[in-house]
């Protein structure tokens, strides 16, 4: 039995295997509202859409063959403007499909009884034969409010199919059109594969998950990974379309474009992007590291979103005898090291094999959850040239992020971020310096990120072992170092503290300052070198003292806290027998 996941945030590393601008044939969107910006932006790796229409909307009617989209007109229902299809045809004889009637067997879509579309389908007939088109059949899914006829009620889409066949036998249907709404891509693949039955190619003109009562983005996400990497492979599958572009903010996190035109959502970028390719005829010279998605053949398994510390996407609902293999290209004979990433809820095991010759056979240990990640090691010995590397299941319940074979052990590489630093202002740009030891051996990744720190700080050269950083604002930042050597990674972080240098100069040179500025919860009040008594006031935007304390003679540091204000504007006053000072502070 498959097992339920649940999908998590993801994308800390992007794997270049599996994003990339090319454009699939296959994939397609169903949305009625684009602006040119949207095309513009989309078209980079969709080829077709469509909007239930006979027409594309004016915004795009005349614009969208610049882009090398492909529109697709629809008959909705019964009512079809039959003038308009030819008119649109005419027009465009490029144009070689129609997309029949939507969802026929729900009142409340299309509404029509299967003898009903079989009554009307010569029509989408003639159209066919006057411009050459290819017919795809009316778009059939599991439906609530169903049409019934003769005492049926057509709930079940492959009902409903075989009784508009039965009462049309030989009406031309080009394709079979289906919709899914399964929030899981092991229930889409079940889905499509029942309509193999029609011995025709199939278009999923719409999908997404949409049929539980929680839905999260990350679901979504997880569904785009394991549909995008099935409905690519499966040769029956012709096109594909996701539901919908909508940016209303009402549907369960399916939309792909953002408020702004032309930009997508997260959701978006994902579905664009992500390009499956498991090419048969590729090898993959080692030592090398090997994502889990990027197999030659599979048999069983399904992909999803990986919360591990890097990758995109991992293998799951491994079950007994599942397998999958990777083409590996062997420089020279020797003994290998290989490394798996694994996560499982229960003891299992797997094994790594050569044809039909076992080369090792590892325990997989319970390691927490299908996402809490382990990696296990092995050696085998490797001939020289091709060979296809499977991983076998023998009793299942494991999940497969990566393998990486070495030709040597790998030593867990150790992230050192380098010193604290302080600066002062004007000055807001820093020099990190950081390295890595133990892993002298390997190649080496370094990712630097901000941890924490109010304002702005643009990293460049995030990549590099050293990096600027500018745009510093006053305040105290961390900064994370991330190394990894492809098996493991280790971090470490870096404090930078950026002063102020503008307040309160005494006649024996005495430096006072805050930060950070703007204020959240804590605000830091210093001197250089206080030698005389100084009272510290909090002044609101009405001129109320809010807050008022001492800071003693040779006392240097202060903190107030902030985190009771209300945000806004306040005074900062410090007063000593030298001299008053007023400073602005936001919150």
């Amino acid at each position: 039995m498959k097992r339920n996941i649940l999908f998590f945030a993801l994308f800390l590393l992007v794997s270049i295997s599996v994003f990339s601008q090319t454009k699939s044939p296959k994939k397609g969107i169903a949305y009625g509202k684009q602006t040119e910006a949207d095309m513009a932006t989309i078209s980079q790796g969709i080829s077709w859409w469509y909007n239930w229409s006979g027409r594309p909307d004016a915004a795009l009617a005349n614009v969208f063959q610049n882009y090398n989209m492909d529109f697709v007109p629809m008959a909705w229902n019964g009512a079809f403007d039959e003038a308009g299809l030819r008119t649109y045809y005419r027009n465009h004889p490029e144009s070689k499909f129609l997309l029949g009637f939507n969802e026929p067997n729900f009142t409340t879509q299309a509404n029509m009884t299967p003898s009903a579309v079989a009554a009307q389908w010569p029509k989408l007939e003639k159209i066919a034969a006057d411009y050459g088109l290819k017919l795809v059949g009316p778009a059939v899914n599991y439906c609530d409010q169903c049409v019934t006829e003769g005492g049926v009620t057509y709930s079940d889409p492959i009902k409903y199919l075989d009784a508009f066949f039965a009462a049309c036998p030989n009406c031309k249907v080009d394709y079979i059109a289906v919709h899914n709404y399964m929030c899981y891509s092991g229930p889409l693949k079940d889905y499509i594969e029942k309509f193999k039955k029609y011995n025709r190619p199939i278009w999923l003109t719409e999908f997404a998950c949409w049929d539980q009562s929680t839905i999260t983005l990350e679901m979504q996400k997880g569904l785009v990974l394991g549909a995008l990497d099935y409905l690519e492979s499966e040769p029956l599958v012709f096109r594909y379309s996701w539901f919908t572009g909508d940016r209303s903010g009402g549907s369960p996190y399916i939309n792909l474009f953002e408020n702004e035109s032309g930009k997508l959502s997260e959701l978006g970028e994902l579905y664009m992007n992500f390009n499956p390719v498991h090419d048969p005829n590729v090898y993959q010279t080692v030592p090398s590291r090997i994502e889990a998605e990027s197999y030659s053949k599979m048999s069983g398994i399904s992909i999803q979103a990986t919360t591990d510390v890097d990758g995109v996407a991992n293998v799951g609902w491994i079950d007994t005898s599942d397998w999958l293999d990777y083409n590996i290209d062997v420089p020279a004979a020797g003994d290998y090291y290989v490394y798996l990433r694994v996560a499982s809820n229960s003891n299992t095991s797997l094994e790594l094999r050569e044809g039909d010759a076992s080369l090792a056979s590892l325990s997989v240990p319970a390691s927490g959850g299908w996402q809490s990640w382990k990696t296990l090691q092995t050696s085998v010995s490797l001939s020289a040239g091709k060979h296809s590397l499977r991983v076998y299941s023998p009793a299942g319940g494991f999940n497969l992020n990566w393998i990486y074979v070495s030709d040597h052990v790998k030593t867990k590489p150790v992230a050192e971020a380098g010193t604290d630093v302080t600066i002062t202002l004007p000055t807001n740009t820093v020099t990190l310096n950081g390295s890595c030891t133990g892993a002298a051996t390997d190649e080496v990744s370094y990712l630097w990120t901000k941890a924490s720190g109010s304002g702005s700080a643009v990293i460049s050269s995030a990549g590099s072992s050293s990096t600027t950083v500018t745009g510093l604002l006053a305040g105290t930042y961390t900064f994370n170092l991330k190394v990894s050597n492809g098996i493991e990674s280790t971090s470490d972080q870096v404090t930078v503290k950026v002063l102020e240098t503008t307040g309160l100069n005494d006649a024996d040179g005495n430096v006072f300052r805050l930060y950070p500025n703007p204020v959240k919860d804590l605000l830091s009040v210093d001197f250089d070198d206080n030698n005389l008594e100084t009272t510290i006031s909090i002044v609101d935007q009405v001129g109320k003292i809010v807050w008022s304390g001492i800071m003693p003679a040779g006392t240097n540091h202060l903190e107030v806290d902030f985190s009771r204000f209300e945000p806004g504007t306040y005074v900062v006053r410090t007063r000593n027998p030298k001299k008053m000072c007023n400073r602005f502070i936001v919150k």
